[in-house]
């Protein structure tokens, strides 16, 4: 802090409302770890005390209660490890790209790599990888067919996702990044919808610089544009 008088008392100020910020934004996080960690030791010992019930239709729902509250916990501690901070690498964006391609659990959709950039560019490699799984695990549960395209320009590379599901109306795009928001009414947990996976995803993407667009697709679905500045 320098300079004449009132510029000093601005830095003051702005400093002092960047700590409180950053002491808020971990106390939540903190927090939030806190809780989904405490939660898995009791839905540890329901699970085995489920497990010596005789009572099958009983059973069956407790179960199913269980896991959503698994299914759930864990969006929560994925929300939890995209704040926290890993070193920036040098990747191959097309090796990237395929190998998570390889690696995605599909049942009967179609995945279609439309791969054609070169480029090595630099990320936190685990933090991009959870961002596109999450944009392409949400294509799986409602598309039977998935294009992955990667290309670019002079300053930006572009990771896009597209699918012939149902999509998701216009008016609703800026309303699925936002926390715990799911377009579907029952909010059935184990589907993954926690309402989290969008939030986080772009919460990544824009920590990189980029932003994660959403737009109608050619096949009728939806079509998810990841930009990562070169």
């Amino acid at each position: 802090e320098s300079g004449a008088l009132e510029i000093r008392q601005t830095t003051n100020a702005f400093n002092q409302m960047r700590t409180r910020i950053k002491r808020f934004l971990k106390q939540r996080t903190d927090m939030l770890a806190g809780v989904s960690h405490d939660l898995r030791t009791p839905l540890t010992r329901m699970k085995l005390q489920i497990s010596l019930m005789k009572d099958f239709d009983a059973k069956k729902e407790l179960e199913n209660d269980i896991n959503e509250m698994t299914a759930m916990l864990d969006s929560y501690v994925s929300f939890v490890r995209s704040e926290v901070a890993e070193p920036i690498e040098k990747i191959k964006i097309n090796d990237f790209v395929i190998d998570i391609c390889n690696v995605i659990k599909i049942d009967k959709q179609k995945l279609i790599k439309n791969i054609d950039s070169n480029l090595i560019t630099s990320f936190r490699p685990v933090q991009i990888k959870r961002s596109i799984v999450n944009i392409i695990e949400n294509s799986i549960r409602y598309a039977t067919e998935i294009t992955i395209t990667v290309n670019n320009n002079e300053d930006t590379c572009f990771i896009i996702i597209s699918d012939n599901g149902p999509g998701i109306p216009k008016d609703r795009f800026e309303d699925v990044f936002k926390p715990f928001f799911t377009l579907d009414p029952s909010r059935n947990k184990l589907k993954g919808e926690s309402g989290l996976g969008m939030t986080i995803a772009r919460d990544i993407v824009r920590s990189h610089g980029g932003d994660i667009k959403l737009s109608k697709a050619d096949q009728g679905g939806l079509k998810t544009t990841i930009s990562l500045p070169l």
